[in-house]
């Protein structure tokens, strides 16, 4: 389906060109720094655009060259076996020490300063 759609585009794109082309058909004179050129003004038209085109492509291509090489540099940087052992003890540590606080109380009761104080009341010795 994409290779269709974009086959239509172009042909569109193709047809509206050529129209372009037979309506500016006028030769032209361009004035450059060395001297004068007469050119048909769809051709003037033609190579700017191409000009443009190429100078896009250039910009663009210095972008994709950086993120290429980042890529590259990620796909390159592995964690070596040290450090995968090192992180696998590491879990294990954890993960015991995770089952030891599962075992011990949740609400662990504070020991009052001094044993022999009670909360309930003193008895009074007197009749």
């Amino acid at each position: 389906m994409k290779k269709q759609s974009t086959l239509i585009v172009s042909i569109i794109l193709l047809i509206v060109f050529v129209i372009f082309a037979l309506l500016n058909t006028a030769t032209v004179k361009v004035n450059l720094l060395f001297g004068t050129v007469k050119t048909p003004l769809v051709l003037l038209i033609l190579i700017c655009m191409l000009i443009g085109a190429l100078i896009i492509y250039l910009l663009s291509l210095t972008n994709r060259l950086k993120v290429t090489k980042e890529l590259k540099a990620l796909r390159e940087s592995k964690v070596s076996p040290k450090e995968v052992a090192k992180l696998r003890q590491q879990i294990d540590r954890l993960q015991k020490e995770n089952a030891q606080l599962k075992k011990t109380p949740t609400s662990v009761q504070p020991a009052s300063a001094h044993p022999a104080e009670s909360s309930q009341p003193a008895k009074s010795s007197q009749p």
